[in-house]
Formats: C-alpha cells, structure tokens, sequence
C-alpha cells in the first residue's frame, strides 16, 4: 500500500458525519481512509472521509465535490 495523503478543505464540514456507523460504533480514521480509498480504486466513487459526500476518482486519488477534500 502507498501512503495516503489528506487535504483538508479551507471551509467548514457540513452534513452527515462520515463515521457514524450502525450500533454506535464510530470507525478509526484509518478505516475512513481505506474505504474510501477502496472505493475509489474499485467504483471510482466514495464517501468522503472528511464531510460524507460524494468523492470521485481523479488523477492519482480522489477529490470530494462537496468540501473539496482530495485524497492521493
């Protein structure tokens, strides 16, 4: 696996928190990270691990249209 970098955006999260999951239960941000990272490799699209959006896959990684967060 390569390292995995996380821009964070300039503005403020907003919308469903990417970590909830059923049962209480948050998920680590390494697991965040995999799974998007998995999605985009595999669907092209995530869930951003920064603000739950929609991510796609770009050159090199992913970036989020909704916070513009990019994953590389």
């Amino acid at each position: 696996m390569t390292a995995t970098l996380l821009d964070l955006p300039s503005r403020p999260r907003s919308g469903p928190s990417p970590s909830a999951q059923p049962g209480g239960r948050r998920l680590t941000l390494e697991e965040r990270l995999q799974s998007a990272w998995r999605g985009l490799q595999a669907q092209g699209v995530a869930q951003c691990p920064v603000c739950g959006g929609r991510m796609t896959a770009g050159a090199g990684g992913g970036e989020c249209g909704g916070c513009d967060a990019r994953l590389s």
